[in-house]
């Protein structure tokens, strides 16, 4: 809840208006702010007050202390009067485990130099004390000094995260508008703000190997490919909007979670949602946005192998009015890795404005900033050529010292949110990204023989590419009222628009000897000049890529327990490729038009806590991967089917959900391991018909007083059903293991020692391998445990240490094949994280 003021914030998540004006209060009568208690799902009103006297669980964080009392009093469910500005510019500590209210307020407002005075006619005024006046005399005069005021209370939904201090979220944007996970009949995880804090996620990559279903595998080339579900991930979202990615040569994507409040991510096909999409699951990345109070956050974390990060995030009001508002978000982080020679600094500038431009009209601009400069390690380990583990120590890496991964990444983007009414809203976004690397390196390729110790040969890349990516996206939500009851529409368009310059050499490192048992990373680094005339494959390619559709889904109430979602996309898709030096076409241009994604589903509401659903999705994706002889894939087609249900509980603190899902699916593009690839680095093959089914389940939230749990189980199975060589086999082992669970958890502790948490944890999963001829690689089952301990220093610092694989187990967290990509998962590492809040 926020703390009452006059001004009007109709865009705001949640919003208190005055029903009548005051009256009866003397000329230069002060402005009053107000609390008032909230409670119950979807917005009821306020609770009876609770005695003074009986108490109640509360997780107050330490911050302004003016939204801090507003909090409190609404939990409280007790009203609290006073001037602004005696909040104005102090702090509080914050407030956890049980109180009574009095002991609340006092807590809060503890050095604060205020006092909260109960009222005779019942609630609260914040006033600072009168020397020589007691409490009966400043109950009598708060009495005769405030008129009563009649409030209205309006408790809007809100998929904010930042300041929850929750594992759970009860309303998402991944779709269009806001909607309660209760009301997509798809698998959701929210990965909150809190979560991400506790866990010390600072990338979107760290925030995903946390996800329920999602596994990661390193690419030979860096970055990583994000799987669910055993398909890759291509569709990603920034607020809701979709943002195309293309990398000629391997996944080089990154983003830092500093700038995020949260994480969303739908596991399956997003044809429900967003129509064309991939069978595997859409990542939407919700930005933070402008606080309407002033606060100011710090942090500084050192850990293991010269691991060190700061961050800093302002944000509040710009003028006096609040309309409006403002926030920057910096973060810089300076590290070595468990490996040798390699290491890496990284940061991210990002600036975002709001303004209220009219009552119901709310304009948003962004822009960040990400920049890495790295030395990196490539393309894994080898084994032995009859696929034996050569058992390398961790720390070795097979590069050279001269290896470099620089990346900039610069983005924009305006929003207009317009609300018409209480029902209809229109919002239209337009973005724009730029993204150029120029990476260099040499890596290691080759089985080894068992006998001769040789095979193993060392080679050079050499890439440089840049990225231009706009989209615009107009969508509208709204609600009618037809055959007696209330339904919910959206629909809208949306284009983008991808050009992408690649120029690529691959070239042998003549002379240069390689001993993976005592590698030498000190060797002679070739100018760019003699990777071009020595190639043995590349090319300087321009490659093209446009996006459009229009949707529509309707949310139809058949009856007060079933809804019907149901609704279509019809999409246009085109790409091209040309050789940058020639002109000529690279592979032939590639058109879809008028492609009809149609998608549905049942909501049944079995009572206020839990639903039951079904849902059908057709798939439809098109695919930029090329065959070796250089023509594109036709695009994936399929089904998507899911059952399951939804719980709601604790009066929304938990989330639960239980999922079965099958997808069938046709074109899937697989790395062709046998060809020689003449187009591009990697080639894929169409690999006919496969199956994916299983079942998905996840609790999230504050199970018991002070304990944040989230834990997420994921049994997939995988079959090939119509191709020749592979039918009947599993595909995507190493991709998504058969059995896989996440589980985190913090819990503060009660009493005289609720200023310290503690969490644990456990990534576990099954045993995956991958098959190159006739040699299977396999990593058997592990487990992979964390830990956590905090302590809330004072009302504005906090300390926590983490410890990840806290047993130090050693395992592959990527197999490759018996020449390249064999990846170590990291060793025991520890971060200690310093917070503060003002």
């Amino acid at each position: 809840m926020a703390l009452l003021s006059s001004r009007a914030a109709p865009m705001r998540p949640s919003s208190l208006s005055l029903s009548t004006p005051l009256s009866g209060v003397a000329q230069g009568a002060r402005h009053v702010c107000l609390a008032l208690a909230l409670a119950g799902a979807g917005g009821a009103m306020a609770q009876a007050p609770q005695p003074a006297a009986a108490r109640a669980s509360y997780d107050i964080p330490a911050g302004a202390l003016g939204p801090a009392l507003s909090r409190f009093a609404a939990q409280a469910g007790v009203t609290l009067s006073f001037e602004p500005s005696l909040t104005e510019g102090r702090q509080t500590a914050g407030l956890r485990g049980s109180h009574a209210v009095g002991d609340g307020f006092s807590r809060l407002l503890a050095g604060t130099g205020l006092e909260a005075v109960p009222r005779a006619g019942g609630g609260y005024t914040l006033r600072q004390p009168t020397p020589g006046v007691g409490v009966a005399a400043a109950v009598s005069g708060a009495g005769n000094t405030l008129s009563e005021v009649r409030v209205t209370a309006q408790a809007e939904r809100s998929a904010i995260t930042e300041g929850s201090g929750s594992y759970a979220s009860r309303v998402v944007t991944v779709g269009k508008g806001e909607q309660t996970l209760k009301e997509i009949p798809q698998s959701i995880t929210v990965v909150t703000r809190q979560k991400m804090d506790d866990q010390n996620l600072n990338t979107i990559d760290e925030v995903l190997a946390q996800t329920t279903g999602i596994t990661m595998y390193d690419s030979p080339m860096g970055g990583r490919y994000v799987y669910s579900r055993g398909f890759r991930v291509d569709t990603y979202q920034f607020d809701g909007v979709n943002r195309a990615f293309y990398y000629p040569q391997a996944n080089n994507f990154t983003s830092n979670a500093a700038t995020l409040d949260r994480v969303e991510i739908v596991r399956g096909a997003t044809g429900l949602l967003q129509g064309a999409g991939a069978p595997s699951a859409t990542i939407n990345m919700v930005r933070k946005r402008p606080t309407a109070d002033k606060h100011l956050q710090l942090s500084t974390s050192a850990g293991s192998w010269n691991n060190l990060r700061t961050e800093v995030d302002a944000s509040g009001p710009l003028n006096e009015t609040g309309t409006l508002r403002g926030r920057v978000v910096a973060s810089a982080n300076d590290r070595d890795y468990f490996y040798d020679t390699a290491k890496s600094r990284s940061g991210v500038l990002y600036g975002v404005l709001e303004a209220d431009i009219g009552p119901q009209t709310l304009l948003t601009i962004g822009a960040s900033y990400e920049k890495l400069k790295s030395t990196p390690f490539f393309q894994g380990l080898p084994r032995y050529s009859t696929g034996a583990d050569l058992h390398l120590r961790r720390s070795t890496s097979l590069m050279a010292d001269w290896n470099r991964w620089h990346s900039e990444q610069s983005s924009a983007f305006a929003e207009i949110a317009h609300r018409f009414d209480a029902d209809w809203s229109l919002k239209v976004t337009a973005a724009y990204v730029r993204e150029q690397h120029d990476i260099k390196y040499a890596f290691a390729l080759g089985a080894v023989n068992p006998v001769t110790l040789a095979g193993n040969v060392m080679y050079g890349g050499l890439f440089d590419f840049e990225t231009d990516n706009k989209t615009l996206d107009i969508a509208v939500d709204g609600k009618f009222e037809a055959f007696g009851r209330r339904h919910a529409v959206s629909f809208g368009a949306n284009t983008g628009r991808m050009v992408n310059h690649s120029d690529f050499s691959l070239m042998q490192l003549a002379g240069v000897r390689n001993n993976v048992f005592d590698p030498e990373s000190t060797i002679a680094e070739p100018t760019d000049a003699t990777f071009v005339a020595n190639r043995y494959r590349g090319g300087d390619t321009e490659t093209r890529m446009t996006q459009s559709g229009a949707y529509g889904v309707a949310r139809l109430s058949l009856s007060d327990p079933l809804t019907l979602v149901v609704g279509a996309r019809i999409t246009r898709y085109q790409s091209s490729d040309r050789d940058r030096v020639s002109g000529a076409a690279a592979s032939d241009p590639y058109r879809e038009s008028g492609v009809l994604t149609p998608y549905g589903g049942l909501v049944y509401a079995l009572n206020s806590q839990w639903s039951a659903y079904v849902s059908y999705a057709d798939i439809f994706q098109p695919q930029n991967a090329m065959t070796a002889a250089g023509d594109v894939l036709p695009p994936i087609k399929g089904r998507n089917y899911e059952a399951g249900v939804k719980g709601e509980l604790f009066d929304g603190k938990v989330n639960t959900s239980l999922a079965l899902f099958r997808v069938d699916q046709n074109n899937r593009a697989q790395d062709d391991l046998v060809n020689v690839c003449t187009m591009s680095t990697y080639c894929a093959v169409s690999t006919g018909k496969v199956r994916s089914q299983g079942l998905d389940a996840e609790i999230s939230g504050e199970v018991a007083r002070g304990w944040q749990v989230f834990a997420g189980y994921t049994l997939n199975h995988f079959k090939y059903l119509n191709d020749t060589a592979n039918a009947g086999i599993d595909f995507a082992s190493t991709y998504s293991p058969k059995h896989m669970l996440r589980v985190w958890t913090d819990y503060r502790l009660p009493g005289a020692l609720n200023a310290w948490t503690l969490g644990g944890g456990v990534n576990f999963q099954t045993a995956s391998s991958r098959t190159t001829g006739s040699i299977k690689l396999e990593q058997a089952s592990y487990a992979v445990w964390g830990a956590r301990i905090g302590y809330q220093i004072n009302r504005n610092w906090s300390a926590a240490l983490n410890v990840a694989n806290l047993f130090d187990k050693t395992y592959y967290q990527t197999i490759g094949a018996p020449a390249w990509g064999n990846v170590y998962g990291e060793p025991r590492s520890a971060v200690v994280t310093l917070r503060g809040k003002f």
